[in-house]
């Protein structure tokens, strides 16, 4: 589908419109890759990006955990826990059907999520049509999606494949940037192995990151051992990514 959303300008419209369309989606770095981009006060303040999931499942009304990653699955995974699957929040996840999963309360919630951190998946949030489409879950403004991704199956690998225009929606956390740090680099490539998007080259015997490609999940900065990759986060970079997160779906809802 997204190869052919390349090729032909009305099948892409068709794909937007029918997939994509009022999609705005986080990427959250891991916590541990994360530098403060500003001194604060007190010092030891940190920015932990998991916070996002965490102030969301604390205020949903309905929580449903899948049993299964339907991307991991589908590409029979190697690496990562088939069971680790997403998380869905609001009034549209009572609709999905318990074949695939179940309702589950806030604090099992916030348990997988943490098991998702100890198994090195990379969290995604945010309102993804294509969920309320496959579930059939009703109106995309009901349904708020937290993925668990792996570097090899995120988001089935369409991402990389996807026209501009569409994979826009998909976006590094809000308040935070990549650095990359050229004299640290020796060009071992093992930052290219974990790109999910393909945003990674070795050339002349360094990395190039292509900013514009770049989600900032952090997978790269975990890899590099010569501190050549950081994540750096504004002090309210909860606060930006939570503002908005918040106005996408109301997770309160009846």
């Amino acid at each position: 589908m997204a190869r052919l959303a390349q090729r032909s300008k009305v099948f892409k419209k068709i794909v937007h419109k029918l997939f994509f369309e009022g999609d705005d989606i986080q990427v959250l770095p891991r916590n541990e890759t994360i530098t403060l981009n500003a001194r604060i006060d007190p010092p030891n303040t940190s920015i932990l990006p998991s916070q996002v999931l965490m102030e969301m499942i604390s205020k949903s009304k309905y929580i449903f955990k899948m049993d299964f990653c339907i991307c991991r699955v589908s590409s029979n995974c190697k690496d990562y826990p088939h069971e680790l699957g997403c998380l869905f929040l609001g009034k549209g996840a009572k609709r999905i059907s318990r074949k695939v999963g179940r309702l589950i309360s806030k604090e099992e919630a916030i348990k997988h999520v943490e098991e998702c951190e100890k198994a090195g998946l990379v969290h995604i949030i945010g309102r993804n049509k294509i969920d309320t489409v496959w579930l059939n879950t009703g109106p995309k403004e009901e349904l708020l999606s937290i993925c668990n991704c792996c570097p090899c199956c995120c988001l089935w690998k369409m991402i990389p494949e996807l026209p501009e225009e569409l994979a826009k929606s998909i976006t590094p956390m809000s308040g935070v940037k990549l650095e990359f740090i050229k004299e640290n680099c020796i060009g071992c490539g093992s930052c290219l192995k974990k790109c999910f998007i393909k945003a990674i080259k070795i050339k002349n015997g360094k990395a190039q990151i292509d900013n514009r490609l770049c989600r900032c999940c952090g997978r790269c900065a975990m890899e590099c051992e010569n501190n050549a990759i950081r994540i750096l986060a504004d002090p309210d970079a909860i606060e930006q990514a939570l503002g908005r997160v918040e106005p996408l779906v109301d997770v309160k809802a009846e």
